[in-house]
């Protein structure tokens, strides 16, 4: 999986690389441990120097064959942050796996006996 970490107005530093690696990383591998997939993670100090709630982790994951999915949390502290962003992300693709594994396609009533008919339909050997 391709990882892309940035800093916006913030220096990232190995702990919080380490932290995003630990929650966000890990996390998103049971869906895709692809080479195709990809997560980009932005941290952001939205304020600036000024203090309040302004650490935003702001988290976009895309799968092969799938959408991309896009959360953002903002709290007082970045580790926070990432882990609020982490379930959310872990919702959000549980949820775009179930809708690739639904069946497409029309209801159709009585499916043992459609199949019933297309099996008497076969050439006798």
């Amino acid at each position: 999986m391709k990882v892309i970490v940035h800093g916006v107005h913030l220096t990232l530093n190995e702990r919080m690389k380490d932290y995003v690696e630990k929650r966000l990383v890990r996390a998103m591998e049971r869906f895709a441990d692809d080479e195709a997939a990809e997560l980009e993670v932005m941290l952001k100090d939205t304020n600036g120097p000024k203090k309040g709630k302004d650490m935003e982790c702001s988290v976009t994951f895309r799968m092969p064959g799938s959408a991309g999915i896009h959360v953002a949390e903002t709290t007082e502290d970045i580790f926070q942050s990432i882990d609020l962003c982490e379930d959310r992300l872990v919702k959000a693709a549980k949820r775009e796996m179930d809708k690739k594994r639904e069946i497409s396609g029309h209801h159709v009533s009585k499916p043992a006996a459609r199949l019933g008919m297309e099996l008497s339909n076969l050439p006798e050997q």
